[in-house]
């Protein structure tokens, strides 16, 4: 059996190690995507394509998908967006006839989903919700003997 160190220890190597393979796997998905412009339609348009693509999937990664853009997708639609955007590309590179770099691609990003959902259900299985301000009024006064004065002090100064 763990102590709590050792899982919160497991669970921050794991989630640096999802954190790397998302970032690699974002970067995969924009050169898989301009590969399958370029492949698509061949030179010029391929590329003109490729490099359009490319870019919209930037402008909406860095408006709704990146860790701190404005107005990022909420638990679970970002890590259900970015599973499908990266099975697309996946997909685009199995069109173009890459099927290795496809399939690798693909298996990668459903990892990198799977490991998401474990650590989101880990991290919320760990939390304590905190009590209610009714409730932590309550401990606090079943905290306090009868006859007791509260003091001004703080509680290391109570003597």
């Amino acid at each position: 059996m763990q102590l709590p160190a050792e899982q919160t220890s497991n669970a921050r190597i794991l989630t640096a190690i999802n954190s790397a393979l998302a970032f690699l796997l974002e970067v995969a998905m924009l050169v898989a995507v301009f590969f399958w412009g370029f492949r698509s339609l061949g030179a010029p348009w391929g590329v003109v394509i490729g490099i359009a693509a490319a870019a919209v999937i930037v402008v909406f990664w860095s408006y709704l998908m990146a860790p701190k853009a404005k107005y990022r997708l909420s638990w679970p639609t970002q890590p259900v967006v970015a599973l499908a955007l990266f099975l697309l590309a996946g997909l685009g590179l199995l069109l173009v006839k890459l099927p290795i770099p496809g399939v690798i691609l693909m298996v990668l990003a459903v990892l990198n989903a799977g490991l998401s959902f474990y650590l989101h259900g880990r991290s919320a299985s760990q939390q304590e919700p905190e009590p209610s301000q009714p409730e932590a009024e309550q401990q606090i006064q079943q905290d306090v003997e009868p006859g007791d004065q509260p003091s001004a002090l703080p509680p290391d100064q109570n003597g």
